[in-house]
This record gives C-alpha cells, structure tokens and sequence, in this order.
C-alpha cells in the first residue's frame, strides 16, 4: 500500500512540476509528498527525478515508470469519482453550449433524460453555430466536433460519427452518378462552411483527395441537409441525419470508400472538472450517445479547442 500511494504521488508531483503544488494540491504538507517519494525511490533503488532549489525534472527511469504511476493514480481518481457518484446526487446550474442541429437531435433528448434522473440539476442550454468563448460566456460545457485546435481547455471524446457522400435520386438522375471519387469534383456540392473543402476518402489503403465547391455554401448542418433534400447538389452528411429521412430518400455514393468519422468531444474549462455535477453529465453523455448507434468513445484525450 506505500508502494502504491508513492506512485500515485509521484505521479501528482510530475504533473503539478513541483512538490510545493501537488502538497498543495492533495492538502497536506510539501515534506510528506517528499518523503513519499523518497521512500519511493529508495524501495526501487533508482533515483525518479532531478530536483534542484527551482525544478524538478525526469530521469530516463522516471519518465518510463511515469507513464505506469499515471495510469494507477487515474484509475485511483477515477474510482474515487464514481464512488461518491454513488453516495452524493448533483445539484446546480450547469451552462451548456452546442451547435444548433445536432443539439436538437441528439443532445438535447439526453440532457431532458439527465434532469429527469437529476432533477436538482439546472441546465441553461444555448445552441448556436458560432464557436463561443467558454471563459467570457461563463459556459461549463460545450459539445464540439474535431479535430480540436490548441488551447487551455479539457476535452473528453464523447462518440465517434459515420459520415457519407449523399444526394437526392432525382438530382443523381438529372446530373449522373459519380462511379469513382475523381467524378466527385465535377458535381455541385452543397458546402458546409465550417469544414475543409477538402475530403478524403480510402480504400484498400489507398487514398484520394478531392477538394469540392458548389453554388449553396452555409455555416447551419440543418440548412445543408435541407438544401441536399432539395436537389442543389452533393452533401458530406452525418450519417444519423439520414436515420430520420424516410428510405429512399438520399442516396449514399460510393459506400465502398471510407471517410474519416466526425470525432465529438465535450470540451470544459479545467476548473469544471472539480464540479460533480458536469463530471456526472460528461459521464452520461459519453454512455448513452454511442447507444444511438454511434461508434463508441475510446475514453479521455487532452483537449485542444480554440475557444
């Protein structure tokens, strides 16, 4: 049991930079996070760090036992969590934001299912397309597609999403079905501006790059989708959009070839993950949105959102 608590500490003092932080961090005095360590590596017989009177730093044997301390003191966090999940029930406003279209459709549903559950639980819910500033919007959650960009704030991957080439028969009819992804490009698109032009897809371990353009361009998923529906040209869609349609009615091009998923992530301010009530929300929609069909969440990442 010292053995264990030696690695979990070690592993809080790596990631604070300096004993002084993770003492403070776990409450109690900067000598007894020293002497853990010490016993730590005196019991291992090899030293773990380079300490000076300003910074610590890894030995080549600390920054490979790190990686093992790290997963244990995680686990040992992890199981703490759920425990008083257990014994405690979540209560207060929890500020969320997501984009317009798949927030009515898939996230919303959930979060009306979390309150019925929590009901002590308030939700201020705002859905805009706009990527809002977490700190200056006061938000604690937001629900963001990657890839993410680099910042200050955590991200949990929540699910994973099929995407697909589709169109209307009718506009397949007047302007022909592309057999190959090269003919991709001489079609009219409807382009969703808050993603690459360009798209890529594989197979058989080859891959090919198409950029793609097209009279209607908009910021809104709702909007392409209903100007896909209305013939204006090609659509790179969601595939849980096409489960509400009735069959039939867009048709999936080139289902031979793979396209990358559309990764989801909850993205949060790092003092959030203090609070239970986002960690217990986080927690949920990260089980219950691959049960709608969606590829599994592969659990915790850094995050790295422009917010």
């Amino acid at each position: 049991m010292d053995e264990l608590r030696g690695m979990v500490t070690f592993a809080r003092v790596v990631e604070s930079g300096s004993f002084a932080e993770a003492a403070r961090k776990s409450g109690v005095g900067r000598a007894a996070i020293s002497h853990q360590v010490k016993q730590l590596e005196e019991r291992l017989g090899v030293r773990l760090l380079h300490r000076s009177t300003r910074s610590l730093s890894l030995t080549h044997a600390g920054q490979d036992y790190y990686q093992s301390c790290k997963i244990i003191a995680d686990e040992a966090e992890a199981a703490s969590r759920r425990l008083q999940a257990l014994s405690s029930e979540p209560t207060g406003r929890v500020s969320i934001t997501c984009s317009t279209n798949y927030g009515l459709k898939r996230i919303v549903p959930l979060l009306s299912s979390f309150r019925q559950l929590y009901p002590k639980v308030e939700l201020e819910v705002e859905l805009t397309d706009q990527i809002t500033n977490l700190i200056e919007g006061g938000y604690d959650l937001a629900i963001r597609a990657g890839p993410l960009q680099i910042s200050n704030m955590m991200a949990r991957k929540l699910c994973s999403v099929q995407r697909v080439i589709c169109a209307t028969p009718a506009y397949l009819e007047q302007f022909g079905r592309p057999a190959n992804p090269e003919e991709l490009a001489n079609h009219n698109w409807v382009v969703y501006s808050r993603q690459t032009s360009q798209i890529n897809l594989v197979r058989d371990g080859q891959q090919v790059t198409i950029r793609v353009n097209g009279p209607v361009h908009t910021n809104n998923a709702g909007a392409r989708l209903q100007f896909v529906l209305g013939g204006h040209g090609l659509g790179l869609l969601p595939e849980h959009e096409l489960w509400d349609l009735p069959e039939g009615t867009l048709e999936v091009l080139l289902p031979d070839y793979q396209l990358a998923p559309l990764d989801l992530f909850a993205v949060y301010p790092p003092g959030a993950a203090s609070s239970l009530k986002v960690r217990m929300l986080i927690d949920y929609l990260a089980l219950e949105l691959p049960k709608s069909g969606q590829q599994p969440a592969e659990g915790f990442l850094s995050d790295n959102q422009k917010t």
